[in-house]
């Protein structure tokens, strides 16, 4: 029995493997935390000097931004870059105002071509008018004409025969419409025939044959002048005398010799009166001749003027004789008007241009 019991023996170390296995377990707890512990270390240590290299690069990137910039800025202020640029600024202006003109000229010939189409147009109308057409555009143009040559010119006769013209080129086309036209063109021939237009060639010829009349009454009153003086002059007795005779013959030689004085002052009087005759008959030569000139050029205004500058001297000078005649015929010159108000005759031509209208449009 008792070396039965010996064999339980070796059972009592069990006991103690329950202490000795949680004492592993609380070293393997423990290595783990150092080891999380070292690891969490080693994260923190990694991530601070990831931190710190971060903020390197950031201070780096903030100077290599600034140098950019500093490189940049002084590339702006760099002389050639600084012609370039003027460079491109030049050819932009010259492609700018190279466009303005190339726009302009292109408007300009749109233009041009617009007025070509109406051109066109008008041609296209003229090469398909009728033979009624030409002749009624030919009157129109007449008359046209014919109002032309009685408002510019003056010309009554021209007129006259341009608008009888005119009648003879509508009679011609022998169309019913154009009558009262041809009504019109009559009506106004028998205005002009009418017309009180002065005669400027009678006018003219007037004037030559006073300017002749004053030129012999002028010449006429000097000889008369140069007659009398004359006669005063030789009008000196030659009787004989005897001794007493020729005594007071030279007394009175000796008082003749102060009268001689006033004998010359006549012949300076005759002479002043003379040169003053002549200046009038000049003066009145150039006003007489400037009317003419005016009549010449139907100048009313200058006309007048002339004409009473010359009646305003012949009135208030008294150095012409018998000059009542001619300051009559100068009167009634300057009654005349050289140019009188001129009759209407647009009529014919309204409705000539009424009529083409109406043929047009039928």
């Amino acid at each position: 029995m008792s070396e039965n019991s010996k064999p339980s023996t070796p059972a009592q170390p069990a006991k103690n493997s329950t202490p000795k296995s949680g004492g592993g377990g609380r070293f393997l707890i423990g290595l783990l935390s150092l080891l999380a512990l070292l690891l969490s270390g080693a994260g923190i240590t990694v991530g601070y000097k990831a931190w710190l290299d971060l903020n390197k690069r950031l201070d780096q990137a903030a100077v290599d931004r600034q140098s950019i910039s500093h490189e940049v800025a002084t590339i702006d202020e760099g002389i050639k870059l600084q012609n370039f640029k003027k460079q491109i600024e030049t050819n932009v202006s010259s492609i700018n105002q190279t466009v303005e003109d190339l726009s302009s000229q292109i408007q300009n010939q749109a233009k041009a071509q617009k007025d070509v189409e109406l051109l066109t147009q008008e041609t296209l109308q003229h090469v398909n008018r009728s033979q009624l057409g030409w002749g009624l555009r030919e009157a129109e143009h007449v008359l046209r004409m014919a109002n032309h040559r009685l408002r510019i010119e003056r010309d009554i006769a021209g007129t006259i025969t341009a608008l009888k013209a005119a009648s003879s080129r509508l009679h011609e086309l022998n169309d019913p419409r154009l009558l009262p036209v041809r009504e019109s063109v009559s009506k106004q021939v028998g205005k002009l025939k009418n017309f009180p237009y002065p005669d400027w060639v009678g006018i003219s010829l007037e004037i030559d044959n006073i300017l002749a009349g004053l030129k012999q009454t002028v010449i006429k009153n000097a000889k008369d002048k140069q007659k009398i003086s004359s006669a005063n002059k030789d009008e000196e007795p030659k009787e004989e005398r005897t001794g007493w005779g020729k005594l007071i013959d030279g007394v009175k030689d000796s008082i003749n010799e102060s009268i001689k004085v006033t004998r010359d002052e006549q012949k300076l009087k005759v002479f002043i009166s003379e040169q003053e005759s002549l200046q009038a008959y000049e003066f009145i030569r150039m006003k007489l001749l400037g009317a003419k000139y005016a009549v010449a050029s139907r100048d009313d205004n200058t006309y007048h003027q002339e004409l009473e500058a010359a009646l305003s001297w012949l009135e208030s000078t008294d150095t012409l004789h018998n000059k009542r005649e001619i300051i009559s015929d100068l009167s009634d010159l300057n009654d005349i008007n050289l140019e009188p108000e001129l009759p209407d005759i647009t009529e014919a031509a309204s409705l000539l241009l009424e009529t083409m209208e109406t043929i047009n449009n039928s």
